[in-house]
């Protein structure tokens, strides 16, 4: 299994790289690159993934080194994928945005807020709260039967297969080890710069814009 799963990225990265990131910087007047695409494909960005099932997407591993030069982007964007990784596999993520970004470009990142996945074992719940266990309960697991919070806490790790979930300070000290500076948290959606505003789609792809808001935190970053 794991020679058929080496075999399959080795294709992988014959279709993306190092040809396909080389074309695109030859014409992008302002290089962009979306870590973890999925089906989000984000007009006049390098839109990458490690499974590059969606036409126009390229292979990129965001757990190893990017085969990017160094200081050829202006933005980095990535959605709900860093909890996927393990830490240190997330910290060299975060290494390797920086390093491929210019002189004061920007990093955007969304994912899951570990304060509020673990605030909904906590009484009283608030609307939002209880609406976000119950969507994940009639959603994800029906066959249970209760709403129970420590099924959806579970469902966050395991269900999701997420590998390390973030909070906030957790996340800010893990984007000022990699270099960032001017690091602030914004809505889902909202940006000061507007080739970062409305990219997020993590609503769309689960069904749940209300669910999205009440589980993400966005960051954005400054590479000094």
């Amino acid at each position: 299994m794991a020679s058929l799963r080496f075999r399959i990225r080795q294709q992988y990265w014959r279709w993306a790289t190092p040809g396909k990131i080389n074309a695109y910087l030859r014409d992008a007047a302002s290089p962009r690159l979306q870590i973890g695409s999925g089906y989000n494909l984000l007009s006049g960005w390098l839109n990458t993934t490690l499974y590059p099932f969606a036409k126009g997407t390229a292979y990129l591993d965001a757990s190893r080194r990017f085969p990017i030069p160094s200081a050829s982007f202006d933005y980095v964007f990535s959605e709900h994928v860093i909890e996927h990784l393990e830490f240190e596999e997330g910290a060299l993520m975060l290494s390797e945005s920086a390093r491929i970004l210019k002189s004061g470009g920007r990093i955007r990142l969304a994912t899951p807020d570990l304060a509020q996945i673990i605030a909904l074992y906590a009484l009283p719940r608030a609307d939002a709260q209880r609406a976000y266990i119950r969507w994940i309960m009639d959603n994800f697991r029906p066959q249970i039967g209760d709403y129970n919070p420590a099924h959806v806490i579970n469902q966050s790790f395991h269900g999701w297969r997420h590998k390390f979930i973030y909070d906030e300070p957790t996340l800010i000290h893990s984007l000022q080890r990699a270099g960032f500076v001017s690091i602030t948290r914004v809505a889902p959606g909202q940006s000061g710069d507007d080739n970062l505003r409305g990219i997020e789609q993590h609503g769309e792809y689960v069904g749940s814009e209300a669910a999205m808001r009440y589980e993400t935190m966005v960051f954005e970053a400054v590479k000094p």
